[in-house]
């Protein structure tokens, strides 16, 4: 199996078991040139952002604490199947505005692992390049955001705390940390 096939596999699984509409042969041609340019940045961007990231301490990203109301929905489901997880959430969410018991909005609404725990969710990096992030930056302690859309469904959150960053190494700061700044880093780096 060839880089090619696996990467095919690989789009496959995140388009729902289907490649797009494309010839092959353009199929082929663009995932050369995607395959191309991060066998560049590996060799060349990856590697000039780590040294600057370790040059010196770095700011580790603000942490934040999150409760959170999820409704799944499949990027293959319906249009009105995601309206209905959509008006869910909001439900959920005006059970919350109302003062209701998280926990217990989160046992009868939310679906996956929140329903269970309560709605908590682990700790959280935010990533000033991540659009959600952006947004939960602007909560306030105990405020409710509104319903957002991601990927797979809608979430609705409360922000329970949140820690500013530190300097630190970089070497020694969590791995979604690094992540994050070694985004942002490869960001500045792209647009020079």
């Amino acid at each position: 199996m060839n880089g090619n096939d696996r990467l095919k596999i690989i789009l496959a699984k995140a388009l729902g078991g289907r490649l797009p509409p494309l010839p092959v042969a353009d199929l082929d041609k663009s995932l050369n040139e995607r395959q191309q340019e991060f066998d560049a940045a590996f060799r060349e961007a990856i590697p000039q952002a780590l040294a600057r990231l370790d040059r010196k301490p770095q700011q580790l990203p603000e942490r934040v604490e999150l409760s959170g109301i999820f409704r799944f929905a499949h990027r293959l489901d319906s249009l009105a199947r995601w309206q209905e997880q959509e008006k869910s959430c909001d439900e959920a969410r005006k059970r919350l505005l109302a003062g209701e018991d998280f926990a217990q909005v989160a046992a009868g609404m939310s679906q996956g692992a929140t329903k269970e725990l309560a709605g908590r969710l682990g700790p959280r990096f935010l990533d000033p390049l991540d659009e959600l992030d952006q947004q939960l930056a602007r909560l306030q302690p105990q405020e409710i955001s509104p319903v957002f859309e991601v990927d797979n469904g809608f979430w609705c959150f409360r922000l329970e705390n949140r820690t500013p960053g530190k300097p630190m190494p970089f070497h020694d700061m969590p791995w979604e940390a690094r992540r994050i700044l070694l985004r942002q880093t490869l960001n500045r780096l792209m647009e020079n």
